[in-house]
């Protein structure tokens, strides 16, 4: 009786021993398959029956096997075009790990933070001493919401104005690993714009001022004196008239430079020669008092065909030159009107240029000469009824002509202003 129960229990061990091992080469066999790829396991089994059917769980984990692989191509497709996304953008783009190890960084980023150099594995405080945008991304890691923040980097001795946006994203790497995003926008032009602006109306307010200042004060007089002597009434209403002429000269410049600045449709071309323009403004100039034709000297090139331009643009602008050469170029013998044909960059150009042999300017000036409301001596200037906006306007209808302009001058020899036009024909 024992013995059959002995042998019983070692018939149910072995049996037991073999299910085991069966059990785990079965599993072995699944776990290699799967790693693997095959579509098929467990093919050739001496421990399962034939007629025990495998291919309801070779489908399922197929189908597992195959949503898996799916989504992993998916993520790492959708890595790809963020990358690239990212690497195509004109703004700073950068990746940081929560370390503020750079994981990647678009062209612009490696120009503007390492001159070119490679960013990549790089910690930020090592490439950007800012203590607010490293504040700012701290506060973006502890609470997950995006922020911005101002900062500035002085590249090659200039100074640029930057806003920096953080935020946090995630699903970008294997290990589900959350990164920050920094995107670096450039608004060095946009500060500027609005400095110009912020400068131009404080300095238009004071131009209007102070004409408006004399008048009311001559004005005041005139009404509350009843005992002024003939002759002095004639000079305060001279006065009256000199400051109400400078007046209008101001707001009709602060008009046609608010015009030129303002409007995409700010000049009308049609097909003109730059010469015959040039001899219209020698009749008009004719009638100033203050300008003496006899010291005015054409040396204008030959036109073979006319170009597209705004006549009457470009006849502000000469006339405002010549203008300015009568009023204060000092003591000079002679004005030089001359054009020129060249070429540059396969395109052609002409150029006007006005020359005196007066005073000169001082080099110091000859940068901002082109800067509206700049003078080289206030005194004079209000003395000849200028505006200072005369040259920023002529600087204004090259530029919307797809041109430029030039200053050069030497202390007792003289000046020359230019300003240089592409000459489409056709």
């Amino acid at each position: 009786m024992w013995t059959i129960l002995a042998i019983a229990f070692g018939f149910i061990s072995l049996f037991l021993w073999v299910q085991k091992r069966a059990t785990q080469n079965i599993i072995a066999e699944i776990l290699l398959a799967l790693e693997k790829g095959h579509n098929l396991i467990l093919e050739k089994s001496p421990f399962l029956s034939s007629s025990f059917s495998l291919s309801r769980f070779q489908k399922i984990l197929d189908d597992n096997r195959n949503k898996i692989s799916s989504l992993e191509s998916e993520k790492t497709q959708r890595i790809n075009e963020f990358n690239e996304t990212l690497g195509g953008i004109l703004d700073g783009a950068l990746l940081l790990d929560f370390r503020h190890t750079v994981t990647f960084a678009n062209e612009t980023a490696n120009q503007l933070l390492a001159g070119g150099q490679s960013l990549l594995g790089r910690r930020l405080e090592s490439v950007l001493d800012s203590a607010q945008v490293l504040e700012m991304i701290d506060r973006v890691k502890t609470h997950g919401k995006s922020e911005k923040a101002d900062f500035n980097l002085i590249i090659e001795s200039s100074k640029y104005d930057f806003v920096i946006t953080a935020t946090v994203i995630s699903d970008l790497q294997e290990n589900n690993e959350k990164l920050i995003l920094l995107l670096l926008h450039d608004v060095t032009k946009i500060k500027g714009t609005e400095r110009m602006r912020k400068d131009f109306v404080a300095n238009a307010s004071h131009e209007l001022r102070t004409p408006i200042t004399i008048i009311r004060g001559f004005c005041e007089n005139l009404l509350e004196e009843d005992d002024i002597k003939p002759e002095q009434n004639k000079l305060f209403l001279e006065k009256i008239h000199k400051n109400t002429l400078r007046l209008q000269a101001l707001i009709d410049d602060l008009l046609n430079l608010s015009e030129l600045e303002g409007s995409a449709n700010a000049i009308s071309q049609t097909n003109n020669k730059l010469s015959e323009v040039i001899l219209g403004v020698e009749m008009y100039l004719s009638d100033k008092a203050f300008v003496d034709t006899d010291k005015l000297i054409f040396d204008l090139c030959t036109e073979e065909e006319p170009f597209p331009f705004d006549a009457v643009k470009v006849a502000a602008a000469i006339s405002n030159l010549i203008e300015n050469a009568f009023k204060y170029a000092g003591d000079f013998s002679q004005i030089q009107v001359s054009t020129s044909l060249h070429e540059e960059a396969g395109n052609d150009w002409i150029t006007c240029s006005v020359k005196d042999d007066g005073g000169g300017i001082p080099a110091k000036d000859l940068p901002r000469i082109f800067e509206r409301f700049y003078v080289v001596d206030k005194g004079r200037s209000r003395e000849k009824g200028g505006t200072g906006l005369g040259l920023s306007i002529v600087k204004n209808i090259a530029e919307s002509h797809g041109g430029k302009v030039s200053a050069s001058s030497e202390l007792g020899k003289g000046s020359t202003f230019s300003f240089t036009l592409p000459r489409k024909t056709g």
